[in-house]
């Protein structure tokens, strides 16, 4: 596994902005947050704040996910989004690409995850300190 960062250099595409919230799609290969070290340093956020410099983080994606990040404009509104996060009230969809096809087109993995910390970013799935796990799937294409 290729471990160099090279984030994409695209413009930030900004989805939606108001005085509480911003938008933004976020690319595959682009850290949300800084990493670990200079080499690491260009992420979504820094982008963001060179526009926006109030902009707070309310959640984060996985570099190698594509997807919409909502950011808070306030405290009062990263508050209240984070909230909404740790609540699981926030609804998330992703849309997979997988080797082979599944057996069954439609079902529900509900398995606690951890952190493998040697391969992180991966998670492994840990009966004993996993958080809850929740995933239904269907394929939508052979």
């Amino acid at each position: 596994m290729d471990t160099k960062y090279t984030p994409p250099t695209d413009p930030l595409v900004i989805l939606h902005e108001d005085a509480h919230v911003i938008l933004v799609d976020k690319p595959a290969g682009l850290l949300s947050v800084p990493g670990k070290g200079p080499d690491l340093a260009d992420c979504l956020i820094t982008r963001l704040q060179s526009i926006f410099p109030e902009a707070l983080l309310v959640h984060r994606l996985d570099r190698d996910t594509s997807g919409v990040m909502i950011f808070a404009m306030t405290p009062y509104a990263q508050r209240h989004l984070g909230l909404q996060f740790e609540k699981r009230m926030t609804r998330k969809t992703y849309v997979a690409r997988v080797w082979g096809v599944p057996a069954v087109k439609t079902g529900e993995v509900d398995l606690p995850l951890i952190v493998d910390w040697p391969n992180r970013p991966l998670q492994k799935v840990c009966h004993d300190t996993g958080k809850p796990a929740q995933t239904a799937y269907r394929v939508l294409k052979d």
